[in-house]
């Protein structure tokens, strides 16, 4: 009798404690759910290889590989573009199909062109070519040479800023061309409004470092060009690249020629070289279309020299 009441007083405290123990709260599964959105949010924007495909629809980023044999990684399948066919009067033949009179079907809008755009290396800090003509479905290849650039997305206003939403190639590093075959990013166009890209490695894009697709002649490449120069120089260079700052053009000034001095040992006079017309001396420089970085900013046949003047104690008496 004393064991028996020992052993249920013992028991006691367990039976309380699993009593305790059974009232479970209530599960809790909303984080997993608010982690899976984190999870796809961050999926949708940034994917492999540093690509960020944005979310906007202007363009769909299909691959991308960083070269040097390395695999391809699909982002996006290829989009299959079609359009609505509506037949006349008579039968039209579709493809294989034949669309009776009056009658409606969809159809693939036909071949896709691809375009392939060198971003840097031997050409410098452009994009080659800097602009072409896409339809919507077209591809867009990115090839990215020495040293490391990105492509990306911009609205004309502002064209070395991220446009939000828009896509991002990542920087595609190529140290002296050493990676080979080259790293690659591909698009697909889905629009035919004008869109906007830039490199967007410090000081790139305010080189002039850009490019474009369907620009129009309201918004031309180089106008944008111009505006990424304008907004962003660095003044790195000269007036006459286009993206000289106003300190960069004060230290970049061409200084006054200095006077002519005579050599007190023979009283002789160091003259420059030119000719003299009609009172005016005269004096002329080649320069190739190549020593023009920025072509594109100074307008079609506006290279070729800039009017200038010397001193009137330079000038030789005629």
């Amino acid at each position: 009798m004393k064991y028996s009441a020992a052993l249920s007083v013992a028991i006691a405290p367990l039976a309380i404690a699993k009593a305790v123990h059974n009232v479970y709260p209530q599960k809790r599964t909303s984080h997993k759910q608010e982690l899976g959105n984190v999870a796809a949010i961050e999926e949708s924007i940034n994917l492999v290889h540093g690509v960020s495909v944005g979310s906007e629809t202007q363009v769909i980023v299909i691959w991308a590989n960083p070269g040097n044999n390395a695999e391809t990684t699909t982002l996006h399948e290829q989009v299959t573009v079609t359009q609505t066919v509506t037949a006349g009067a008579e039968a039209t033949s579709v493809g294989s199909e034949t669309l009776s009179a009056g009658a409606t079907t969809t159809a693939a809008a036909g071949a896709v062109a691809t375009h392939t755009v060198t971003v840097g290396g031997a050409a410098g800090l452009v994009f080659t070519p800097d602009q072409i003509s896409a339809n919507v479905g077209d591809m867009v290849i990115f090839t990215f040479m020495s040293m490391n650039h990105t492509a990306t997305q911009s609205t004309f206003a502002e064209p070395c800023k991220i446009m939000e939403g828009g896509m991002d190639s990542g920087f595609r590093p190529n140290p002296n061309n050493t990676v080979n075959p080259p790293p690659q990013v591909a698009m697909q166009v889905m629009t035919t409004d004008p869109l906007w890209f830039y490199c967007r490695q410090s000081g790139h894009c305010g080189k002039g470092m850009t490019f474009s697709i369907n620009p129009t002649a309201e918004k031309t490449q180089a106008m944008f060009q111009s505006m990424a120069i304008q907004q962003n120089g660095q003044g790195a260079g000269s007036a006459i690249t286009g993206n000289a700052t106003e300190s960069a053009s004060a230290s970049s000034a061409v200084a006054a020629p200095p006077a002519a001095t005579s050599d007190a040992s023979t009283g002789s006079i160091s003259m420059g070289s030119g000719t003299v017309e009609n009172g005016a001396c005269v004096c002329a420089v080649t320069c190739s279309q190549g020593s023009f970085p920025a072509v594109a900013a100074q307008g079609v046949d506006a290279f070729g020299g800039f009017a200038g003047a010397l001193p009137a104690s330079m000038m030789e008496s005629v």
